[in-house]
């Protein structure tokens, strides 16, 4: 057990747990999502928790009751968010209904409120792309949130903890598609329940209508920031944040897109495509076209 994990209590004198702990075979470890644990704690006394430098990501959803967690990011994460890698932790009042994501290579403490003590349900996870969902998770949330698909979220959990407990040969393939469920559910969400929709994320959603509604046409930022009344520098960043790619890479695949069904259901040239398309300059076009697909349009074409 690593060094840096302890439990302040034996669990029989703080906890009623029901827990499942899984071990994976190596080829469900380099080519799936696995559980590594997952289960439930009900708090009967205070008891203070942490964990540090675990390969593992948890998700964690506080049922009912309150306490407290902190998290201090690692030393990458906290590069990314140009934070002192070595900065305090970062501590929440957790109620019930809160979720909280974390890279578990940082450090991070719980504990349960006296007068109030929690129930928790949670599960550690691992497998080739956790990075990636988790880069895309941070991309638009913070580690701690509220869902408006909590109870979609709480049923995933008590799925895996039924799958293990009653493990079958099929038991590490359910579980992976459970856990890309939960982590998709997670990714997407968009606003906090309880809440009115931001006026940036109103207007950001008008940006992403309007695009999706003009992407032939010539759009420039400068004309984008003059008519939803934004700085092009703030717009572009928001835009990132909140879609995951710049305005011009969205315009980009819209078009070719729109080019690969015209390429597969017309008959038009490839130099009339481009034009339909909205790049006026076919050598332009191809040079898009063989850089989003890997191939050019006249051999995508030929393929399909």
């Amino acid at each position: 057990m690593d060094r840096a994990f302890f439990e302040k209590y034996t669990t029989s004198e703080v906890t009623n747990t029901r827990r499942v702990i899984n071990t994976p075979s190596t080829f469900t470890r380099e080519h799936f999502f696995y559980i590594q644990e997952a289960g439930y704690l009900k708090s009967l006394q205070p008891h203070l928790s942490r964990r540090s430098n675990l390969r593992s990501y948890l998700f964690l959803i506080v049922l009912s009751g309150s306490g407290e967690i902190a998290y201090r990011f690692p030393r990458s994460a906290a590069s990314a968010r140009k934070e002192d890698a070595e900065s305090a932790m970062h501590a929440v009042n957790a109620h019930a209904g809160d979720c909280f994501f974390l890279d578990c290579m940082g450090e991070y403490t719980h504990i349960s409120n006296d007068s109030d003590p929690w129930e928790l349900l949670w599960i550690h996870f691992y497998g080739p792309q956790s990075d990636a969902y988790y880069s895309r998770f941070c991309e638009r949330h913070d580690w701690h949130f509220r869902s408006s698909r909590l109870a979609d979220l709480t049923d995933g959990i008590r799925s895996l903890i039924r799958l293990y407990e009653k493990q079958t040969d099929d038991a590490d393939l359910l579980a992976a598609q459970q856990i890309v469920q939960i982590l998709t559910l997670a990714c997407t969400e968009s606003d906090l329940p309880g809440n009115a929709v931001s006026a940036r994320g109103e207007k950001l959603k008008s940006i992403i209508r309007y695009l999706d509604g003009h992407y032939t046409e010539d759009i420039s930022l400068d004309q984008l920031s003059e008519r939803f009344f934004m700085s092009k520098y703030y717009l572009s960043r928001e835009f990132k944040k909140e879609c995951g790619t710049t305005v011009i890479q969205y315009l980009l695949t819209k078009k070719i897109t729109h080019a690969k069904e015209l390429l597969r259901y017309s008959d038009s040239s490839i130099e009339d495509i481009a034009q339909l398309c909205g790049i006026g300059d076919a050598s332009y076009f191809n040079k898009v076209f063989k850089k989003l697909e890997g191939c050019t349009a006249s051999e995508y074409r030929k393929r399909w």
